[in-house]
């Protein structure tokens, strides 16, 4: 029944991409060809023009200092956590967008919090497509998005 779902899911997948027109694709390549003017969301300095959301507590509450910018670095930390219960932290850009391309630098440093989630172990993400942050609920975990999965990878020495 399983492999059923695969195929019926492999079959929309593909006749959306025979379904689209040569003509768009040409349109995106050239977009992506051209000289663009990109905009800098963050200003390497502080979290202006930044919404901090974390479960269980209210809007632009930064908990225990959650988000933070250090040496020119946006930075997301639960080193002043005693013990992690599913403080699960966001951080939203002041301005919505629809049409975008998103160019970022990311790494995992540090340790993993006590009592984090095991399957959250060098785990974060982008959400994108997200909804407004005003919009969500005190004890609301994760806002209602598409989520870019980031995953460390983390090397064994046997």
């Amino acid at each position: 029944m399983k492999y059923f779902f695969y195929k019926i899911t492999l079959l929309i997948i593909f006749s959306t991409c025979f379904g689209c027109k040569k003509d768009n694709t040409n349109k995106i390549k050239s977009h992506i060809s051209s000289s663009e003017n990109w905009k800098a969301l963050f200003n390497g300095k502080n979290l202006d023009d930044w919404i901090v959301k974390i479960n269980g507590y209210k809007l632009h509450d930064n908990h225990l200092n959650t988000f933070r910018v250090e040496n020119g670095i946006l930075k997301v930390s639960y080193d002043q956590y005693e013990n992690f219960t599913d403080e699960f932290g966001h951080l939203f850009y002041k301005t919505p967008f629809t049409n975008y391309r998103l160019k970022l630098h990311y790494r995992f440093i540090g340790e993993q919090v006590l009592g984090g989630e095991s399957w959250a172990r060098k785990n974060s993400g982008i959400m994108i497509h997200s909804q407004a942050p005003e919009t969500m609920l005190l004890n609301q975990g994760f806002p209602l998005s598409l989520e870019v999965q980031l995953l460390g990878i983390q090397y064994f020495i046997f």
